[in-house]
């Protein structure tokens, strides 16, 4: 009985993802940042948003490779990886961006870095999620909600 109340309480605190597919957006735990709009999403990613509230400078994380990247690049970027690699050259070459977000190899990196940063923004699988940094709901989803948009497709 005290196991299916903890699992009960579990669940109903958001502590437990409930969608193995589903990418959670991640921002350092002392952003005022709690939900974003796809739209403003995408332009923080793009770097056409370049200030979080508090007045920090963006720093976007990447993974380097895998199913959450192409899920980003899919739903947040609407572009292929080849067009990502051009936009961002173009980009920083016009200096329309200071340079291309960062890109790490590994969620334990990401989360570790976006933990360390106060501007930094990024995405990992939700059940990568620590206590460390801070989910992101997007348009009042989140991650296991039933019309959440971001998932990895794996």
């Amino acid at each position: 009985m005290a196991l299916v109340g903890a699992l009960t309480l579990l669940a109903a605190s958001g502590a437990w993802a409930a969608d193995d597919d589903a990418v959670a957006i991640i921002v350092n735990k002392g952003s005022s940042t709690s939900g974003l709009s796809e739209d403003d999403l995408r332009k923080i990613f793009k770097g056409e948003v370049s200030r979080t509230p508090e007045g920090q400078k963006y720093i976007v994380v990447m993974l380097e490779s895998g199913a959450e990247r192409d899920s980003i690049l899919k739903t947040v970027y609407k572009m292929s990886g080849a067009d990502y690699d051009k936009y961002f050259l173009q980009a920083t070459f016009t200096g329309k961006v200071q340079s291309a977000p960062k890109q790490f190899s590994s969620a334990g990196a990401v989360l570790k870095f976006v933990a360390q940063n106060p501007g930094a923004i990024g995405y990992v699988r939700a059940g990568d999620v620590d206590r460390f940094v801070k989910q992101v709901s997007i348009d009042g989803q989140n991650p296991g909600d039933p019309s959440y948009k971001l998932k990895s497709g794996k």
